[in-house]
C-alpha cells in the first residue's frame, strides 16, 4: 500500500533523525531527574507511582513537554517537503495526496510513540532504584496515554503542514495550536463561560455542559481525565464515565480532523 510505504519512510526519517534522539534524551533526562526530587527522603517512607504521576510528572511534565515535541516532529512533514521540492518527486511515485497527509500521521505518531515508551524508561528505573512503591502497570498505562497525547499533537501539526505552503507558517500555525491548548485554554474557557451570568434559555443545553464540553475538547485536559481515571482504577466507570467517552470522542476528532482539512486545501494548491 502506498498509505503503508509513505508511513514506513517517515517512521525510520523520524526514528533516525539527530532531533528526535535529543528530544527524547531531554525529556527521559527531565522525567527522571523530577521523579527523583520529588520521592520521599526517609527510606522507610514508601510513594506510590500513581501519586507521583497524576500529581507531578503529569501536570508539569506530560501535558506541557509531549505536545510540544508532537508539533515539532510534524510541523515540517509536507511544508518542508514542499519547500525543498522532494515533494514533487514522492507524488509522482504511486502515491496520491491523501498518502502523503496520513503516511506522514502514522509514521511520524508512531515514532513519537516509540520516543515516548523510550523516554520513559529511565524514569522507570530511578522509580525501581528509589524507596517507592513501584506499579509497572501504572506506569506503563500512563506512558500509553502519554504516547497518545503526543499522537494527537502530530495529527494537528501535519494537518497545519498540509494546509500551508512553508515551515515558517505551519511552524507558527503549530505554536498557535499549542498555545491555545496549553497555555491558553483555561482562560479562553473562563472568558467563554464567563460571558454568561445565567442560564442560556435558547441553548438546550446547561452552562454545566458548555463548561464540561470545553474541558472534554482539549486533548491535553482528554489525556488527563483518562489517565487520572486509570490511575485511580475508574477507566470508563465512576461519575466521570461521560466526561471520559466525551474525551475519547474528542481525541479520535483532533487526531482525524486536522489532517483531512489539511489534505482539503492541500489537494487544491498547484505545486
Amino acid at each position: 500500500m502506498s498509505l503503508l510505504a509513505v508511513a514506513n519512510k517517515d517512521f525510520q526519517d523520524t526514528v533516525r533523525s539527530r532531533g528526535m534522539v535529543l528530544l527524547v534524551a531531554l525529556f527521559s533526562l527531565l522525567v527522571a531527574v523530577f521523579a527523583y526530587v520529588v520521592r520521599p527522603q526517609g527510606q522507610a517512607e514508601q510513594f506510590a507511582t500513581e501519586l507521583l504521576l497524576s500529581s507531578f510528572v503529569g501536570p508539569v511534565l506530560v501535558t506541557g513537554l509531549v505536545p510540544l515535541v508532537g508539533v515539532v516532529v510534524g510541523y515540517n512533514a509536507v511544508s518542508g517537503e514542499r519547500e525543498s521540492g522532494s515533494l514533487k518527486l514522492l507524488l509522482s511515485l504511486p502515491h496520491s495526496r491523501a498518502d502523503v497527509v496520513f503516511g506522514k500521521v502514522i509514521g511520524r505518531g508512531a515514532a513519537l510513540a516509540l520516543a515516548t515508551f523510550a523516554g520513559f524508561l529511565l524514569p522507570a528505573l530511578v522509580l525501581i532504584v528509589v524507596p517507592v512503591t513501584f506499579n509497572a502497570g501504572a506506569f506503563l498505562g500512563y506512558t500509553v496515554f502519554a504516547a497518545t497525547l503526543g499522537v494527537v499533537f502530530v495529527a494537528i501539526a501535519v494537518g497545519c503542514s498540509a494546509a500551508v505552503a512553508t515551515r515558517q507558517r505551519a511552524l507558527i500555525a503549530g505554536i498557535g495550536v499549542y498555545a491555545l491548548f496549553v497555555l491558553l485554554w483555561g482562560l479562553f474557557t473562563g472568558r467563554v463561560v464567563g460571558a454568561f451570568s445565567g442560564p442560556i434559555e435558547a441553548l438546550p443545553v446547561s452552562m454545566a455542559q458548555i463548561r464540561t464540553f470545553l474541558d472534554a475538547a482539549n486533548p491535553t485536559s482528554g489525556i488527563e481525565l483518562l489517565a487520572n481515571a486509570f490511575l485511580g482504577d475508574q477507566l470508563f466507570a465512576g461519575e466521570s464515565v461521560d466526561r471520559q467517552i466525551s474525551a475519547v470522542a474528542m481525541l479520535v476528532f483532533w487526531t482525524l480532523a486536522p489532517p483531512l482539512a489539511g489534505l482539503l486545501k492541500f489537494e487544491r494548491d498547484d505545486l
